[in-house]
């Protein structure tokens, strides 16, 4: 899944951070491109960690403030409503979860999506 995320990334020229967590929000991969924000590396562990243990998208989490988002990584919260955290399901368990920064949301949320579908 890193692999797949990280290769996307390369494949629409967009330096990212991924991170793939296990349900309980353990970080099992991390990766990041050559030019991708050191700033974003919290950032897309908080998105991988939020999608696993609230078992949904970032995007579906509302809100989106950056701010809140950087504030929630700092203090080890963890939860986020900006988009690039889907959560990954097999056989309708959330089994961990993927997280992307340092693109646009857009961006993100595609790079995590080519880490989705690496599992299926």
């Amino acid at each position: 899944m890193l692999d797949a995320a990280l290769a996307e990334a390369e494949r629409i020229g967009i330096p990212e951070c991924v991170a793939v967590v296990d349900a309980g929000g353990h970080l099992l991969a991390f990766g990041r491109t050559d030019g991708a924000r050191t700033a974003s590396i919290s950032i897309a562990l908080t998105k991988a960690i939020s999608a696993a243990t609230r078992k949904r998208a970032t995007a579906d989490e509302g809100g989106g403030d950056l701010l809140a988002t950087i504030r929630s990584a700092l203090a080890a919260e963890r939860v986020t409503g900006i988009g690039g955290g889907i959560p990954l399901v097999v056989d309708d368990q959330v089994v961990g979860g993927v997280g992307v920064s340092s693109g646009t949301i857009d961006e993100d949320t595609i790079v995590a999506r080519a880490g989705v579908a690496a599992l299926v």
